[in-house]
C-alpha cells in the first residue's frame, strides 16, 4: 500500500487535479476521468480487481501505467539518470560542445516560484508557439495555481537557466523517494542559441545525481516525439523499453474499438493544435496498439522543449 501522502499527490491535488490510492499505486487525474499513476518509475503489475475498483468507485473512463516489458501493453519508454559518476563524458560529441559552449555564456541556479510566476508565462506561451500547439500551461489561471502549489508543497522545486539577466528556459521537479521527478521543463525561443537547455539537462542532471538522488525524467509520450528523444539521448539520459498498460471503460472503450484507424489520423491532422484532440487521438491508437502488436500511426513530430 502507497503511504498515506508525498510531495507529486499534495502538488497535483493543489492545482486542481483529483488523486487517488490503490493497493499498489498513487493516481492522479491527467485529464477529467482519465489517470495515471504515479512516481512514473515505479513499474506496476496490479491485479484486475484493483483496477475495477478504481474504475467503478471514481467514475474512470482511462487507466494508464507503466508494467515491465513482459507485461501486456504497448511499447513505451522510461527516462532516467542513476549513475552518480555523470559527466560531460556521458554526453553525445555534439551535445558536449553545445553544453560547453552554454556553460560560458548560462548560469544554472534555483528560482523562486514567485519568479516563475511572473516569467515562465511567456515562456510557456513561446514553446506552445514554437511547437505549433496549445496546451494548458498558457492559460493564466492554471499556471497561477501551478505555481502557488509549487510554492506551497515541500519537495518541489524550480530551477533556471540565466542568460544575460533573463530567464532561458526552467525545470520544476519533485524530490521524493530517492528521485528527482522531472515535471515540466520549457525554454524562450529566442534564447535557444545560447544552449541554456543543454545547460539547464546537463546542470541539473550531475547537481541531483551529486545530492544523491536518481533522475526520472519522465515516460515516453503518447505521441511521437522524435527530436526531443533525440535531444534527452545526446545528453546522456538513459532510456529504458518499458509497456505502457492503457485500459478503457465506457464510450472510450468504445471509440477505440469501432473508429477507424485511418479517421483517427484524420482527426489528428485537422486539429494540430488541440491539446485534447492530439492526447485523445493518440491514446486510442496505442489502446488499438496494444492487441494487434502493431505500432500505432503516429502524428506529426512534437519537437523539443
Amino acid at each position: 500500500m502507497p503511504t498515506d501522502s508525498n510531495p507529486m499527490q499534495e502538488f497535483f491535488e493543489r492545482i486542481g487535479h483529483r488523486t487517488y490510492r490503490t493497493e499498489t499505486a498513487w493516481w492522479y487525474e491527467v485529464w477529467p476521468r482519465a489517470v495515471l499513476s504515479f512516481p512514473y518509475h515505479r513499474l506496476l503489475e496490479p491485479d484486475r480487481s484493483e483496477i475495477d475498483r478504481l474504475i467503478r468507485d471514481h467514475r474512470i473512463k482511462v487507466v494508464r501505467y507503466p508494467t515491465p516489458l513482459a507485461a501486456f501493453g504497448f511499447p513505451n519508454t522510461l527516462e532516467v539518470q542513476t549513475d552518480a559518476a555523470f559527466d560531460l563524458g556521458r554526453l553525445d560529441r555534439e551535445a558536449r560542445r553545445q553544453t560547453r559552449q552554454g556553460l560560458k555564456q548560462c548560469t544554472f541556479e534555483r528560482i523562486g516560484f514567485d519568479d516563475l510566476a511572473t516569467h515562465g508565462l511567456e515562456m510557456n506561451r513561446a514553446t506552445a508557439e514554437r511547437q505549433g500547439r496549445e496546451t494548458i500551461y498558457c492559460d493564466a489561471d492554471y499556471w497561477r495555481r501551478y505555481c502557488e502549489a509549487g510554492k506551497a508543497t515541500e519537495g518541489v522545486r524550480a530551477w533556471g537557466v540565466m542568460v544575460e539577466g533573463k530567464l532561458g528556459s526552467y525545470l520544476v521537479d519533485i524530490a521524493f523517494d530517492g528521485w528527482s521527478n522531472w515535471h515540466l521543463v520549457h525554454s524562450l525561443a529566442e534564447l535557444l542559441p545560447k544552449r541554456p537547455n543543454n545547460v539547464l539537462f546537463y546542470e541539473a542532471t550531475r547537481q541531483f545525481l551529486a545530492a544523491g538522488y536518481k533522475v526520472c525524467y519522465g515516460l515516453g509520450s503518447l505521441e511521437n516525439t522524435g527530436s526531443l528523444d533525440r535531444f534527452k539521448v545526446n545528453m546522456g539520459v538513459t532510456v529504458l523499453a518499458i509497456k505502457n498498460r492503457l485500459i478503457l471503460s465506457g464510450k472510450a472503450r468504445l471509440a477505440a474499438r469501432l473508429t477507424p484507424g485511418p479517421a483517427l489520423a484524420l482527426v489528428a491532422r485537422l486539429f494540430p493544435k488541440s491539446y485534447t484532440v492530439r492526447k485523445g487521438v493518440a491514446l486510442l491508437q496505442q489502446y488499438r496498439g496494444q492487441f494487434s502488436g502493431e505500432p500505432p500511426q503516429q502524428p506529426a513530430d512534437a519537437g523539443a522543449t
